[in-house]
């Protein structure tokens, strides 16, 4: 009685494993934001056809994360300024007019003291000083809050702090929320500039 060929048998099994998670291997491809559900699914229902199909169908769905040109950080608010000399639009760090040719200063924007801020909690000091490294390679001021936890800000407007979550959540993908930081109640360091 012959039992048939190993390598034919180790094959039959590849192939049935490539086509059982083919609903993972898509979401995983596409970089599906719910692909650890819909491995999950995969996994315990995919032997029922049913189950599978689900899992195919909700792995093609258009839940991906955002490409790369949608998830480039806005522009801080107030970067710009007139130019002492022809009153044009330049940058705050310019030090020449790129209209009139002028020499001019470069202005620092003056650093809030209170406002809203996209906060990150920290484990521990080893994640803390990450954390701190990522939100100023995304552009950002850095803030320390209560404890171990940073963020980004202090802005003058919500819609600011707002807009720097996103940014930490498309660029450096941290997990933040936003508060009110004040320098009054003393639950913060203070900022020096």
């Amino acid at each position: 009685m012959d039992n048939g060929n190993p390598a034919a048998a180790f094959l039959l099994l590849a192939i049935s494993f490539v086509i059982y998670f083919f609903p993972t291997f898509i979401a995983s491809y596409r970089k599906h934001v719910n692909g650890t559900s819909i491995f999950l699914v995969n996994l315990f229902l995919g032997w029922t056809f049913l189950g599978w199909v689900v899992a195919l169908v909700w792995a093609s769905s258009a839940n991906t994360e955002k490409s790369a040109e949608k998830s480039t950080p806005a522009p801080p608010l107030s970067d710009d300024r007139a130019c002492p000399y022809c009153a044009e639009t330049i940058k705050n760090a310019a030090i020449k007019c790129k209209h009139c040719g002028a020499d001019v200063e470069p202005v620092k924007s003056p650093r809030l003291k209170q406002g809203w801020v996209a906060f990150t909690a920290c484990h521990d000091k080893e994640e803390q000083e990450r954390t701190m490294d990522a939100i100023a390679m995304a552009g950002l001021p850095v803030v320390s809050m209560i404890g171990l936890a940073v963020g980004a800000g202090p802005y003058e407007t919500k819609d600011e702090a707002k807009r720097a979550l996103a940014a930490l959540r498309d660029g450096p993908r941290l997990f933040s929320e936003i508060v009110y930081r004040d320098s009054v109640s003393g639950k913060y360091a203070p900022i020096t500039d």
